[in-house]
Protein backbone atom coordinates (compact mmCIF):
# COMPACT_ATOMS: atom_id res chain seq x y z
CA UNK A 1 0.00 0.00 0.00
CA UNK A 2 1.02 3.66 -0.88
CA UNK A 3 -0.35 6.88 -0.54
CA UNK A 4 0.37 9.33 -3.53
CA UNK A 5 -0.49 12.96 -4.18
CA UNK A 6 -2.86 14.00 -7.10
CA UNK A 7 -1.34 17.45 -7.88
CA UNK A 8 -3.48 18.34 -10.67
CA UNK A 9 -6.19 19.22 -9.07
CA UNK A 10 -7.25 21.68 -6.33
CA UNK A 11 -6.20 21.20 -3.27
CA UNK A 12 -4.27 18.64 -3.84
CA UNK A 13 -5.22 15.11 -2.70
CA UNK A 14 -3.96 12.45 -1.19
CA UNK A 15 -4.99 8.59 -2.07
CA UNK A 16 -4.25 4.95 -1.28
CA UNK A 17 -2.19 2.98 -4.17
CA UNK A 18 -2.20 -0.58 -4.72
CA UNK A 19 -3.61 -1.60 -1.96
CA UNK A 20 -4.12 -5.12 -0.55
CA UNK A 21 -7.61 -6.97 -0.31
CA UNK A 22 -7.76 -7.35 3.62
CA UNK A 23 -7.84 -3.32 3.69
CA UNK A 24 -11.08 -3.43 1.57
CA UNK A 25 -13.11 -5.82 3.24
CA UNK A 26 -15.54 -3.00 5.21
CA UNK A 27 -18.44 -3.54 7.50
CA UNK A 28 -20.99 -1.18 8.78
CA UNK A 29 -19.23 0.71 11.59
CA UNK A 30 -15.87 -0.96 11.32
CA UNK A 31 -12.89 1.23 12.46
CA UNK A 32 -11.52 2.55 8.94
CA UNK A 33 -8.25 4.99 8.36
CA UNK A 34 -8.68 7.96 6.24
CA UNK A 35 -5.37 8.56 4.16
CA UNK A 36 -5.63 11.91 5.42
CA UNK A 37 -5.12 11.00 8.95
CA UNK A 38 -2.39 8.36 8.11
CA UNK A 39 0.22 9.80 10.48
CA UNK A 40 -2.04 9.92 13.32
CA UNK A 41 -3.38 6.19 13.47
CA UNK A 42 -4.62 6.90 17.01
CA UNK A 43 -7.56 9.49 15.44
CA UNK A 44 -10.84 7.22 15.18
CA UNK A 45 -13.03 6.83 11.92
CA UNK A 46 -15.94 4.19 11.57
CA UNK A 47 -17.66 3.70 8.31
CA UNK A 48 -21.38 5.17 8.28
CA UNK A 49 -22.11 3.97 4.67
CA UNK A 50 -20.35 3.10 1.50
CA UNK A 51 -21.55 4.60 -1.74
CA UNK A 52 -20.86 3.27 -5.54
CA UNK A 53 -20.64 5.39 -8.65
CA UNK A 54 -24.30 6.93 -9.20
CA UNK A 55 -25.26 5.45 -6.38
CA UNK A 56 -26.02 8.80 -4.47
CA UNK A 57 -26.42 12.32 -5.53
CA UNK A 58 -23.92 13.84 -3.42
CA UNK A 59 -21.76 11.00 -4.78
CA UNK A 60 -21.55 11.11 -8.46
CA UNK A 61 -18.04 9.18 -8.32
CA UNK A 62 -18.67 7.18 -4.96
CA UNK A 63 -17.33 7.89 -1.78
CA UNK A 64 -17.51 6.95 2.09
CA UNK A 65 -19.24 8.19 5.01
CA UNK A 66 -17.57 8.29 8.15
CA UNK A 67 -18.20 9.19 12.39
CA UNK A 68 -15.38 10.99 12.85
CA UNK A 69 -14.07 11.99 16.45
CA UNK A 70 -16.47 13.28 18.98
CA UNK A 71 -19.54 11.88 16.37
CA UNK A 72 -19.13 14.26 13.66
CA UNK A 73 -19.46 13.19 9.81
CA UNK A 74 -16.89 12.87 6.90
CA UNK A 75 -16.91 12.21 3.43
CA UNK A 76 -14.18 11.02 1.53
CA UNK A 77 -13.55 9.39 -2.48
CA UNK A 78 -13.64 5.75 -2.78
CA UNK A 79 -9.69 5.58 -2.84
CA UNK A 80 -8.85 7.56 0.26
CA UNK A 81 -10.36 5.00 3.49
CA UNK A 82 -9.10 1.68 3.75
CA UNK A 83 -9.93 -0.48 6.99
CA UNK A 84 -8.09 0.16 10.09
CA UNK A 85 -5.16 -1.91 10.34
CA UNK A 86 -5.86 -2.38 14.16
CA UNK A 87 -9.34 -3.75 13.40
CA UNK A 88 -7.60 -6.88 11.39
CA UNK A 89 -5.19 -7.41 14.79
CA UNK A 90 -2.09 -5.87 12.77
CA UNK A 91 -1.23 -4.16 16.52
CA UNK A 92 2.39 -3.29 15.34
CA UNK A 93 1.61 -2.15 11.92
CA UNK A 94 2.53 1.72 13.11
CA UNK A 95 5.36 0.92 15.65
CA UNK A 96 7.82 3.38 14.38
CA UNK A 97 5.22 6.03 14.08
CA UNK A 98 3.87 5.70 17.33
CA UNK A 99 7.60 5.08 18.59
CA UNK A 100 8.78 8.61 17.82
CA UNK A 101 5.67 10.51 19.15
CA UNK A 102 6.38 8.59 22.53
CA UNK A 103 9.90 9.65 22.64
CA UNK A 104 8.97 13.64 22.09
CA UNK A 105 6.48 13.93 24.70
CA UNK A 106 8.21 12.22 27.24
CA UNK A 107 11.42 14.42 26.24
CA UNK A 108 9.31 17.23 27.09
CA UNK A 109 8.15 16.55 30.06
CA UNK A 110 10.98 15.35 31.76
CA UNK A 111 12.99 18.76 31.49
CA UNK A 112 12.51 19.70 35.39
CA UNK A 113 10.04 22.64 35.04
CA UNK A 114 7.39 23.24 36.32
CA UNK A 115 3.75 21.43 35.63
CA UNK A 116 5.96 19.51 32.65
CA UNK A 117 7.46 22.66 31.21
CA UNK A 118 11.08 23.03 30.56
CA UNK A 119 13.30 24.51 32.91
CA UNK A 120 14.19 28.21 31.52
CA UNK A 121 17.28 28.49 32.76
CA UNK A 122 19.56 25.11 32.53
CA UNK A 123 22.94 27.42 32.72
CA UNK A 124 23.96 27.20 36.59
CA UNK A 125 21.37 25.53 37.97
CA UNK A 126 22.37 23.19 41.22
CA UNK A 127 19.60 21.44 42.88
CA UNK A 128 19.72 22.88 46.71
CA UNK A 129 20.78 20.24 49.20
CA UNK A 130 17.95 18.79 51.57
CA UNK A 131 18.44 20.13 55.11
CA UNK A 132 16.70 18.58 57.79
CA UNK A 133 15.20 21.39 60.30
CA UNK A 134 14.67 18.60 63.38
CA UNK A 135 11.42 19.50 63.71
CA UNK A 136 8.72 16.85 65.03
CA UNK A 137 5.86 15.73 62.94
CA UNK A 138 2.61 15.36 64.26
CA UNK A 139 0.19 17.13 66.54
CA UNK A 140 1.67 18.19 70.16
CA UNK A 141 0.45 15.84 73.02
CA UNK A 142 -1.71 17.79 75.03
CA UNK A 143 -0.83 18.57 78.88
CA UNK A 144 -2.63 17.31 82.12
CA UNK A 145 -4.67 20.99 82.69
CA UNK A 146 -5.37 21.41 78.96
CA UNK A 147 -7.17 18.01 79.49
CA UNK A 148 -9.00 18.46 82.83
CA UNK A 149 -10.66 21.90 81.15
CA UNK A 150 -11.66 20.15 78.16
CA UNK A 151 -13.07 17.13 80.00
CA UNK A 152 -15.32 19.28 82.47
CA UNK A 153 -16.63 21.45 79.50
CA UNK A 154 -17.52 18.29 78.00
CA UNK A 155 -19.62 17.08 80.99
CA UNK A 156 -20.85 20.58 81.22
CA UNK A 157 -22.26 20.05 77.83
CA UNK A 158 -23.70 16.25 77.98
CA UNK A 159 -25.65 17.56 81.01
CA UNK A 160 -27.74 20.10 78.97
CA UNK A 161 -27.79 17.86 75.54
CA UNK A 162 -30.66 15.09 74.83
CA UNK A 163 -27.64 12.71 73.18
CA UNK A 164 -29.01 13.77 69.70
CA UNK A 165 -27.53 15.80 67.08
CA UNK A 166 -28.46 19.41 66.36
CA UNK A 167 -29.93 22.38 68.38
CA UNK A 168 -30.13 21.54 72.29
CA UNK A 169 -33.33 21.61 73.36
CA UNK A 170 -34.21 24.49 76.54
CA UNK A 171 -34.65 23.26 80.07
CA UNK A 172 -38.10 23.18 81.57
CA UNK A 173 -37.64 24.53 85.24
Amino acid sequence: MKIEINNECFPPRKYYVEIEPQFTEFTKLCRVLPVTYFDEPNTTFFLKAKYLPGEKKTFPSGGFELYGPEGSTHNFDLDQVIVHPYNLRMMNYFSKSESTVKDKVVKVMGDGGKRGRPRKNLEGYVKPAYVPTGGKKGRKKMSDEDRALRDVKLSEKKINSTGKKGRPRKQLL
